[in-house]
């Protein structure tokens, strides 16, 4: 908005520019046709006054084909050449000339603006004093128009002023306007288009506005919901009572929550959180806005989850979250009742644990969809075996926990109870109808263990959750050394041994750590009694028990997989004594086990050639010895691995030969220098019965391969007779020529053994 006279001013808009212009150029013309037919003859006067009706059209030419500023501003000036024309060779009333350029300075203040009106008030008394200055005018006339035109003026700028001023403010009324409109656009968008289902209602009830999702979510159209009551429509799952606090709550100006299942047009139901909240128009209470949401698949979503806290998605039987909960509340209704009798529970619970045997092969083969199909019908047919008060949940992967409340009046009564449900469960579930891309009868068979509970064992002081689950879960594992389809309780003397089984673990860890192992040798010796090489035996020095039997701690080691840590350390051993001086001086060979976990790492050949060549052992002189359970594997890599050593001149003998399972026609195939006879085959070795001709055809295939042989568990001089008859070159090991003794301990006394085996020879 212009602050000073002298600032800018672009006058009215075009629109009203163009009225301006057709009003004052016909008024312009009718005033000059006016004063034409006023003269009576036709002098200069006549042909200017005529000349406002080209004038008046060419201000309407140049307003369409230009703009009406332009008309504007020709109109102006044309006005002041023809008051110029007129009053230099004026014979009319100059006061009526004069009154013209006020009128046009008031045209194009109003029109054109302030500065416009300036510029024509300027020229409006240029003209008036070039006449007075050529006595056309006087000077008193020349000081009345100038006041006249300045009075004008500031009129103009004053009604300018406010003029623009309202026009300032209406302009920034209508952007606010404009801006209103556009906000209201966008929320109306916005709300129409919103996913949630949003109605006004009036205070009578009735729909004033339902947006798109309503709509499409309810199935009616817009003028089908618009003025019908909003319960008979949209909050039909209100029932009077939520009703009532509804509309107590709105009205008072809360807002109502609820979760409603409302009725869609169709018929069918639809579950949805919804918001009712009060609307005011000037602080009175004009409607009600309806926000509803469907959470129908949120509340499924929220079921399944819940579901799956307790139960098996695959199976839908019980977790074993679910189950641990079960025997925290039979512990704790025993520990109740046994407070409130103050006597031993009378009433004890069963709990079993079943296991496939074979699953892993099965889902190997078969994949995990036919798995998947394997479990659902053992759950199937477990809720079918198991008594109707029994619970039954899925633990595992393929195990399934069985929990038969009051089992009995005492621990012999539930272990009999126990007993007979898990023999009639192995007696059914031999056959499974799996329905998986048709339908196959599969065989099974299953491990079972069981325990009976409230049972507190030695050392502790109540029964718990993890202590059943524990006790069935040792005596499975039993069950499941015992072979396939077997049964087993549990009892004292498993925990005990579980608990050995750890403790002996954890000590190997150390023994490794702290170099509690020892390296023993056993002789190993010809017919005459001479020692033609060792066999290193690893035993474990324990700081509190003594020696630990190689029986005890080798099978935990091998399950564990500590014995590839413990055949490093033998290996390791084995390389150092060969290159003791004494030793080397005698030739003795040196042979270790290699168990086939060992073996089968894919850096063991590179780690014992490595080992050889650090150490600077004649690699000849040493023997791996490995059982026949190796060549259950991958054969052919056995075989190159075999052949990668051999060229580095490793020997390989095969011990407990004839104990295992493999095939002749892979033993012929492999590189090796000896087999070892089981102590089995000489100690019940007779010449004329089936044990010695099991041994002569042990010898027979040796000596067709041309392959050392020797004879372990050796301990009567008799059975050396016989086989020396038998096989001259053979080898003997045994306690009849020597135990097993330290490394260090036959270091130091080599040749004191030497003479007490050729003695007892």
């Amino acid at each position: 908005m212009p602050s000073s006279f002298f600032a800018p001013s672009r006058g009215v808009p075009e629109a009203e520019a163009r009225y301006a212009v057709f009003g004052g150029s016909i008024l312009y013309w009718a005033l000059g046709w006016g004063v034409a037919a006023s003269l009576e003859t036709r002098e200069l006067h006549w042909y200017i006054a005529m000349a406002t009706a080209p004038i008046a059209w060419i201000a309407w030419g140049l307003g369409w084909l230009r703009s009406w500023r332009s008309a504007a501003w020709w109109l102006a000036w044309a006005m002041i050449a023809v008051v110029a024309a007129l009053s230099w060779n004026s014979k009319a009333e100059q006061t009526t000339l004069f009154l013209n350029l006020v009128v046009m300075v008031v045209f194009c203040g109003w029109v054109l603006g302030t500065r416009a009106a300036l510029g024509m008030s300027l020229a409006a008394i240029g003209l008036v004093v070039a006449l007075v200055l050529h006595e056309k005018l006087k000077w008193l006339q020349f000081l009345g128009m100038s006041y006249t035109i300045g009075f004008f003026l500031w009129v103009i700028y004053i009604e300018r002023r406010r003029y623009e001023r309202q026009l300032h403010k209406q302009q920034k009324s209508l952007e606010e306007l404009s801006q209103h409109k556009r906000q209201v656009a966008l929320l109306y968008q916005a709300v129409d288009q919103s996913p949630d289902s949003v109605l006004i209602v009036g205070l009578d009830g009735r729909v004033r506005y339902a947006n798109k999702s309503f709509a499409t979510q309810y199935g009616y159209s817009s003028e089908e919901v618009i003025g019908r009551p909003s319960l008979e429509v949209s909050v039909n799952g209100l029932s009077a009572d939520e009703h009532r606090s509804m509309r107590e709550t709105v009205h008072s100006g809360g807002v109502w929550r609820g979760t409603l299942h409302n009725q869609r047009k169709d018929g069918s139901t639809v579950t949805e959180s919804v918001s009712i909240s009060p609307v005011y128009e000037d602080g009175q209470l004009s409607s009600f806005v309806e926000i509803k949401q469907d959470v129908t698949d949120r509340l499924q979503a929220e079921e399944y989850i819940a579901f799956l806290q307790n139960f098996d998605g695959l199976t839908q039987l019980p977790n074993r979250y679910a189950l641990a909960r079960l025997l925290e509340k039979l512990l704790l209704q025993s520990r109740v009742g046994r407070r409130a009798n103050s006597i031993s529970p009378s009433i004890w619970h069963a709990m079993l644990v079943v296991d496939l045997d074979r699953f892993k092969k099965f889902n190997d083969a078969r994949g995990s969809a036919w798995s998947d199909a394997l479990l659902q019908a053992l759950a199937l047919r477990l809720r079918t075996l198991v008594p109707e008060t029994a619970f039954v949940a899925r633990t595992t992967a393929d195990q399934f926990a069985v929990v038969i409340e009051n089992a009995g009046s005492s621990r012999q009564e539930s272990r009999l109870q126990a007993y007979a449900l898990a023999s009639d469960l192995l007696l059914a579930l031999d056959f499974l109808d799996i329905h998986h891309e048709g339908v196959e009868r599969v065989p099974i068979s299953c491990g079972i263990g069981f325990t009976v509970f409230p049972f507190v064992e030695p050392g502790l002081k109540v029964d718990a959750t993890e202590h059943i689950m524990r006790r069935c879960s040792v005596a499975l594992s039993q069950a499941k050394n015992q072979g396939a389809g077997k049964i087993h309780a549990y009892s004292e003397a498993l925990a005990e041994t579980a608990h050995r089984h750890l403790q002996v673990e954890k000590g190997l860890h150390e023994a490794l750590e702290h170099g509690h192992l020892r390296l023993f040798v056993q002789h190993q010796v010809d017919m005459f009694g001479k020692v033609a090489g060792m066999e290193a035996l690893v035993r474990w020095q324990h700081p509190q028990e003594g020696l630990i039997s190689p029986a005890e701690f080798i099978p935990i080691a091998e399950e564990s997989g500590l014995i590839i840590p413990l055949g490093d350390w033998v290996l390791e051993q084995v390389c150092l004594l060969l290159t003791h001086p004494r030793v080397k001086a005698g030739g003795y060979t040196l042979s270790a086990n290699v168990s086939a976990l060992q073996f089968q790492e894919p850096d063991f050949v590179s780690k014992l050639t490595a080992l050889l060549q650090r150490t600077g052992v004649d690699a000849t002189r040493l023997t791996l010895e490995f059982t026949e359970s190796l060549l259950l594997t991958d054969i052919e890599a056995i075989i190159r691995k075999m052949v990668a050593l051999r060229a580095l001149g490793v020997q390989f003998a095969i011990d407990d030969f004839g104990t295992g399972y493999s095939s002749l026609s892979y033993l012929m195939r492999l590189p090796i220098q000896e087999i070892k006879m089981d102590q089995s085959f000489i100690r019940d070795m007779q010449p004329d019965a089936a044990s010695g001709a099991l041994v002569q055809a042990c010898l027979m295939v040796a000596k067709s391969q041309s392959l050392r042989v020797v004879a372990e568990g050796v301990e009567e001089l008799a059975q050396t007779h016989v086989l020396q008859a038998w096989e001259p070159s053979i080898l003997c090991q045994g306690y009849l020529f020597s135990r097993p003794i330290p490394a260090e301990q036959w270091l130091q006394d080599t040749d004191k053994l030497s003479d007490a085996l050729l003695t007892e020879l």
